[in-house]
């Protein structure tokens, strides 16, 4: 089918989503209130791109470009086996849905069925760290991924690739949360990393394959999703101004609850773990076991291979808090008869999604 033909007919949905994603740009803090808005509907935000609205939230970005004009990145992706993950998307992080500042669409390499794991922990640190921090990181990283953790990091140098390494070592998943182009492995000689990584587990990030145009910002913008896919945050050693501590900063925002590994107060390297927590930003972790029961992980062996969740098991995760909720409420909340929602409960419960808490309620991991 010609273009011309193509444009008379209803906007493709996933074209619209590409559109969508750009219009906001990425890491926008209205990407929630488009969804609202919307109804969750990317066509419909085509269709009503006129609407003050929408210009509101989009500025004129959305009148720039129509959703045909993203169908080269839509050749790409297929050209080059990566995945496109869009808000919806039975791959889509719940973890990142939730988020008001959430990527409309995720682009992904390796298996995009790990960014739902009952368990990701994120873990990030300097870039030029000392061996004091690589061996944290060996021995953290480690410990969490024999136990069932997933880790998440920035497949950057340094502490991002020595976290990866400790998981990929202990034959465990791991996810490497992109800062530029997906196409892209920065830097180059963490390729065969890279190459582990998406044999059992995954790479991701929200900047199509060929685009350049990410900088400095792309990592910045990076650190949100490293916080807002993990559980909890670790951070292995910082300097005191650090890249890094904007990672914390999200977790914060995000309710995320926050670790650091102490140093030696002489060592510059670990300035600003040390600095989180002398001012109550973060909990001191002397070694993975101490995290262990925080974040139950009761087993002695690394995450099995990740499996989608059903259409019924991402509605209860959707319906879920960290609050205790009832069955009866739950069941409400998610248009299930009882019987059912106790199918899926106990399915979530075995997979590690959710807490059992007494008089039969539950919540969130």
């Amino acid at each position: 089918m010609t273009a011309a033909g193509r444009s008379a007919q209803a906007p493709d949905r996933l074209l619209c989503w590409l559109w969508l994603a750009c219009a906001l740009g990425p890491g926008s803090r209205l990407a929630g209130q488009m969804l609202d808005w919307c109804g969750g509907d990317p066509c419909r935000a085509w269709l009503r791109r006129t609407d003050s609205e929408f210009k509101k939230m989009a500025g004129r970005r959305g009148e720039k470009k129509t959703p045909e004009d993203f169908r080269p990145v839509l050749d790409r992706c297929r050209a080059k086996k990566i995945q496109i993950i869009p808000f919806g998307h039975d791959d889509y992080p719940l973890s990142l849905s939730r988020l008001p500042d959430l990527p409309l669409v995720l682009y992904c390499t390796g298996s995009p069925a790990w960014l739902n794991a009952p368990c990701l922990v994120g873990m990030v640190g300097s870039r030029s760290p000392d061996e004091y921090g690589l061996w944290g990181a060996q021995m953290l990283g480690q410990g969490l991924a024999q136990h069932g953790a997933v880790i998440v990091s920035g497949l950057a140098g340094g502490l991002d690739t020595a976290c990866h390494q400790a998981a990929v070592e202990a034959g465990a998943a791991t996810i490497g949360v992109q800062g530029v182009a997906i196409d892209r492995t920065y830097p180059a000689a963490n390729r065969p990393l890279r190459a582990q990584m998406e044999a059992h587990g995954c790479v991701v990030g929200e900047y199509p394959p060929g685009e350049n145009g990410a900088g400095r910002n792309g990592f910045l913008l990076r650190n949100r999703l490293i916080a807002g896919l993990s559980r909890a945050l670790v951070v292995v050693q910082a300097r005191e101004k650090s890249g890094t501590l904007s990672t914390v900063g999200h977790a914060v925002r995000y309710g995320r609850a926050v670790y650091a590994l102490p140093g030696d107060v002489t060592r510059e390297a670990s300035a600003g773990t040390n600095r989180l927590l002398q001012e109550g930003r973060a909990k001191a972790v002397l070694a993975a076991g101490d995290l262990l029961d925080r974040l139950e992980l009761a087993g002695a062996a690394p995450a099995r291979q990740a499996r989608p969740l059903s259409a019924a098991e991402r509605q209860v995760l959707a319906c879920l808090t960290d609050a205790p909720r009832r069955p009866e409420a739950l069941a409400a909340g998610c248009g299930m008869s009882q019987p059912e929602l106790a199918a899926v409960l106990m399915q979530l419960s075995l997979a590690g999604y959710l807490r059992e808490l007494p008089g039969q309620q539950y919540s969130l991991l």
